[in-house]
């Protein structure tokens, strides 16, 4: 096989990154090279944080009928950790495609969905102001159905 990309760990970031396989394609450009581009490179991705979110009761037909979205959600500068309200601004912003208003009011979710942040109700740990953690789950079920 050949490959045009490489994956290259960074430890700053704990992830890894693509950088072009240069030293593949080209016998003279050493591996080396490739991981101090790709830690020149690693200056401009902002960290993020690993969260999976599923969505359930209806509620993933507003993010393109996928049930379980595993994303990289934006640190604010100078945060080390995301709270749930910066959570559902950027589900807003980035997974929702249509209709925003039928998960959203305001700037928490409609009456009528249960959120749950690792297997436990949000209203128990602080609401909007839970702090998220990295690879936390977040759970989304719509317990309003009709008729």
């Amino acid at each position: 096989t050949f490959s045009y990309c490489s994956q290259i760990f960074s430890p700053s970031l704990g992830r890894k990154l693509s950088a072009p396989a240069s030293h593949l394609l080209y016998p003279r450009t050493s591996l080396a090279h490739c991981h101090r581009r790709a830690r020149r490179l690693e200056r401009f991705v902002a960290p993020g944080m690993h969260l999976t979110l599923e969505f359930g009761g209806g509620l993933e037909l507003l993010c393109m009928s996928i049930k379980i979205h595993h994303v990289d959600v934006d640190l604010k500068a100078g945060e080390d950790k995301v709270t749930m309200r910066d959570l559902l601004c950027w589900i807003r912003s980035n997974l929702i495609k249509e209709r925003p208003e039928m998960f959203m009011k305001g700037d928490t979710v409609r009456p009528g969905v249960l959120v749950l942040v690792n297997d436990t109700d949000w209203e128990l740990s602080g609401q909007l102001d839970t702090k998220l953690v990295e690879k936390d789950v977040v759970v989304f079920i719509s317990t309003l159905h009709g008729g």
